[in-house]
């Protein structure tokens, strides 16, 4: 557990996938913060994604927390370059290499061969963008928010970030990798055809949103923060001072001007209108709403 020091003090962004952690990472990286080198399109750390989107491992290592440790000791060694990874550490990414080399880290299979290879190239030490002195630093992967209690025992004065979207417009998004490499951990079961994945993914955004928000009341709002996609769109402004409120920033008036043009409303806002939703359960919309999301539709 860190306790003390720049090791202790990440920003993490996590959410279910889709849900506009993108955005929120490019806000945060034009403040300065480092999140790595080795980053997809979307910003993904995708050294945490080597290491921690494994359902397979995480569904036996939920029950013991020093394997996790072992993984974000690992991580942050090499995020911040600061000591040698230990035998325990090589130990814990071999077998990470190993098992997305062969089953992927998605229910598509994709990574498999030589994709977890190349990460550990990207790891050989390379010129730290981050000074000395500038302790900024993080990650975003929307797969964090599974170990989001882990995390927040790990490092003691972690920022946690957890971005929220409409969960009916994520209901009929075209991605779904989250539903069915964690449902089941969640206790969920899989849609049995495309035609039954909007209800279930529905269920898994109240569920993993709920799980989120339950362990952010534990944790604290000085630790913990929600940030509604949408609404960080539509009015950056005020989310974006939000955010730098949580982080204790100050920025001058020219970078917040720059800042704020980083949100633009997407074209899938507001797409569950052209479906049907009574496909859902009512419970579930009625749950939707009491998280503040109406389920109002004017069909195309």
């Amino acid at each position: 557990m860190q306790k003390n020091g720049e090791l202790s003090n990440p920003v993490i962004i996590g959410g279910v996938g889709g849900s506009g952690t993108r955005v929120v990472a490019e806000i945060i990286s034009h403040l300065g913060y480092y999140f790595g080198d080795d980053l997809n399109a979307a910003k993904d750390n995708l050294l945490f994604l080597l290491l921690f989107k494994r359902p397979r491992w995480f569904s036996r290592a939920r029950y013991d927390k020093i394997k996790i440790f072992t993984g974000l000791s690992l991580f942050s060694k090499v995020m911040l370059q600061k000591k040698v990874p230990n035998l325990s550490e090589l130990r814990f990414l071999i077998q990470a290499v190993f098992e997305i080399s062969i089953y992927g880290h998605n229910h598509k299979g994709d990574g498999r061969g030589t994709w977890p290879f190349l990460r550990v190239w990207h790891m050989i030490p390379r010129r730290l963008k981050m000074t000395l002195n500038q302790r900024r630093w993080g990650w975003k992967e929307p797969n964090s928010h599974i170990y989001l209690e882990y995390l927040a025992a790990y490092y003691s004065n972690m920022k946690y970030i957890h971005t929220i979207r409409h969960g009916l417009d994520m209901a009929f998004s075209l991605n779904q990798q989250q539903l069915y490499n964690w449902g089941p951990i969640l206790g969920l079961d899989l849609p049995k055809s495309r035609s039954d994945e909007p209800a279930a993914s529905l269920k898994y955004w109240l569920k993993s949103n709920r799980r989120a928000m339950e362990i952010g009341e534990k944790i604290g709002d000085r630790r913990f923060l929600t940030v509604n996609y949408d609404r960080l769109c539509m009015s950056p402004r005020s989310d974006i001072q939000k955010i730098l409120s949580f982080l204790d920033i100050e920025q001058n008036i020219g970078n917040l001007t720059a800042v704020n043009r980083i949100p633009i409303i997407p074209k899938s806002l507001g797409r569950y209108r052209a479906h049907n939703i009574s496909q859902f359960n009512p419970a579930d919309l009625k749950e939707l709403e009491d998280l503040g999301f109406s389920t109002t539709v004017d069909y195309l």
